[in-house]
């Protein structure tokens, strides 16, 4: 089927027409398509940007103060961070502190036993000196007597053997003898 070449003319006119009408429009569409825009802003003038602006507004304040607690937290941190190293630093002075009074405790402790073991030791020793001071006096002494009675018993035998057996001999020595023990009885008096 063909058309008509006219009918096809007209076609053709009529799609350019819709097509031109779309690009440039007439004055009681564009007057309409105005009144419509203006009435759309009035409405969302009058119920839509109020709320909406509102909206942004809170929008922007929660934001700004978000920003405004992050920049708080930060320098918060900043200090805790600033804090936590002070911290640590005077932690650390106090256990060197206390390391080095333990260690100057430590070696006063040493020393003062050192000093007591010493005294204690001397101690020991000047009483050990008495004690054998002691008993060598002891001794002398014992020496001493036991001599003395050896002799005397010497002395005795032999004058028994040596001495004629008489009443008179007899006699001089008793006399003797008292005389002799009398003088060891007698207190002796130290010449200062």
């Amino acid at each position: 089927m063909q058309q008509h070449p006219i009918a096809s003319e007209a076609g053709k006119y009529h799609k350019f027409h819709l097509v031109m009408n779309l690009i440039t429009p007439d004055i009681g569409v564009l007057f309409w398509q105005t009144v419509t825009l203006l009435a759309v802003l009035v409405v969302l003038a009058k119920f839509g940007w109020k709320p909406i602006l509102s909206k942004l507004k809170e929008r922007e304040t929660a934001v700004a103060h978000a920003v405004a607690q992050i920049a708080e937290a930060h320098t918060l941190m900043e200090q805790v961070y600033t804090d936590r190293t002070k911290l640590i630093n005077e932690v650390q002075m106090e256990r060197e502190r206390i390391l080095s009074e333990a260690l100057r405790t430590q070696q006063e402790i040493i020393e003062q036993a050192r000093q007591e073991g010493l005294k204690t030791k001397e101690k020991l020793i000047l009483q050990a000196k008495l004690e054998i001071s002691k008993e060598q006096e002891r001794a002398l002494e014992t020496l001493k007597a036991n001599v003395g009675m050896l002799a005397v018993q010497l002395a005795e035998k032999l004058l028994d053997k040596e001495l004629e057996q008489t009443p008179a001999q007899w006699e001089l020595l008793d006399r003797l003898t008292t005389e002799q023990g009398s003088a060891y009885n007698q207190p002796k008096h130290n010449a200062l």
